[in-house]
């Protein structure tokens, strides 16, 4: 393994690679693919410079810096980059597996908050794009198509985020509600005059939280609670409602070999859905996070049910409304993560045996061989990594 300390380091060793040899990417391992052949490997946590223009709102930082130490060292500074991820990983993990946490409702994600990108082709050609300001629009906007491409067209190596400014204070309503509430009392939140910052359900109740100075805070968490007309409305400080997103981002994590499939569609549509939804997975005992403005669910399942539980829950998203569903199925332990995308009438399949992505984990492994490939993403790919070494 390589462990470049410039983006020039890097360039020159993949540019003098031989042309068929295959690459894989790691930063700290938390969303690695582990294939069972003989890779060339680089970590990228040698590349962790850091600039940040506390005036002009951005921040560019090495790919190989985790996520954690970029919002410790912009927070010392009062800002802090809105994408909140679950467990640990750098800022090229978190960017190439397009990673998201509650504040996905009020900021997007974290292709939106990327104002530039440097990235290294399989070649050794190093690309430019965007800027460091946030209205710099030149050129084409990589950073767009590498965000949640899982290093399939080239090595992330720097990265520059807007900044925000870091709340003072937040406050989380816990609102304890029946399943056929979901989409009223969603509602009525998204439609008050006070701005949620992250709406989530999970456990039997739907979290709320709410970001700002702390002379009104409290004022317009009691307006929503008021607002929301439910008894047993607990209002969670600082310290507790920094606890409870934590909560909630470790149900996203299962133990080893676990996995998590994420749903998606639009804000709308899921709102309909979710009744349903959620009534299928609470009488699973699975456990799940449903971000509900954003129009994602993400549901951890064991590993040894994996199977059984994705064609469950994928028929029900189907037979309420699978004309636009996104199914992602991730497999999440410890050590290792891997994700990829199945359309709605593709039935993907976890096998026992190594399928064509190779080994992945201790024990589990995972198969597309059903899974047709799209022709856009084969073109750029073609383009970009005409030989596959980052396929």
């Amino acid at each position: 393994m390589v462990t470049p300390a410039t983006v020039g380091e890097l360039a020159d060793w993949l540019g003098r690679l031989d042309r068929d040899r295959r690459v894989l990417v790691r930063g700290m391992a938390t969303n690695s693919l582990v294939a069972g052949e003989d890779l060339a490997v680089v970590s990228t946590l040698g590349l962790v410079d850091i600039e940040h223009r506390v005036d002009d709102f951005s921040v560019s930082v090495g790919s190989g810096m985790s996520w954690r130490q970029l919002q410790d060292q912009l927070a010392l500074a009062g800002q802090r980059v809105a994408v909140d991820p679950p467990g640990s990983g750098t800022v090229g993990g978190v960017v190439a597996t397009g990673a998201r946490g509650g504040l996905l409702h009020r900021y997007g994600g974290v292709r939106d908050q990327i104002i530039g990108m440097t990235v290294v082709l399989a070649d050794g050609t190093v690309a430019h794009s965007g800027g460091t300001v946030i209205k710099n629009v030149a050129g084409y906007d990589l950073a767009k198509l590498l965000t949640g491409a899982r290093g399939r067209f080239g090595v992330i190596v720097e990265v520059i985020f807007r900044t925000r400014p870091l709340p003072e204070s937040q406050r989380t309503l816990l609102i304890p509600i029946d399943v056929a509430e979901i989409r009223e009392v969603a509602t009525v939140l998204t439609r008050a005059k006070v701005e949620v910052s992250a709406l989530s359900f999970a456990e039997g109740s739907l979290s709320c939280l709410i970001e700002g100075g702390e002379a009104a805070i409290d004022r317009r968490a009691e307006r929503l609670r008021a607002g929301v007309a439910i008894s047993g409305v607990a209002i969670l400080d600082d310290r507790g409602s920094q606890e409870h997103w934590r909560h909630l981002d470790d149900l996203q994590l299962p133990v080893d070999g676990g996995l998590v499939f994420a749903f998606s569609t639009r804000s709308a549509r899921m709102l309909k859905l979710l009744p349903r939804v959620v009534s299928s997975l609470e009488s699973s005992l699975v456990a799940y996070v449903a971000y509900v403005g954003a129009g994602v669910v993400d549901v951890s399942v064991d590993g040894p049910d994996a199977a059984k539980r994705l064609g469950d829950l994928t028929n029900v998203f189907a037979v309420a409304d699978g004309s636009d569903i996104d199914i992602r199925v991730e497999l999440r332990a410890r050590h290792h993560r891997c994700s990829y995308t199945f359309p709605i009438d593709v039935d993907p399949h976890l096998t026992s045996t190594t399928g064509p992505l190779g080994h992945v984990g201790d024990s589990t492994h995972l198969s597309t061989a059903a899974t047709p490939g799209s022709g856009l993403v084969e073109r750029i790919s073609i383009a970009l990594d005409p030989n596959g070494r980052f396929s």
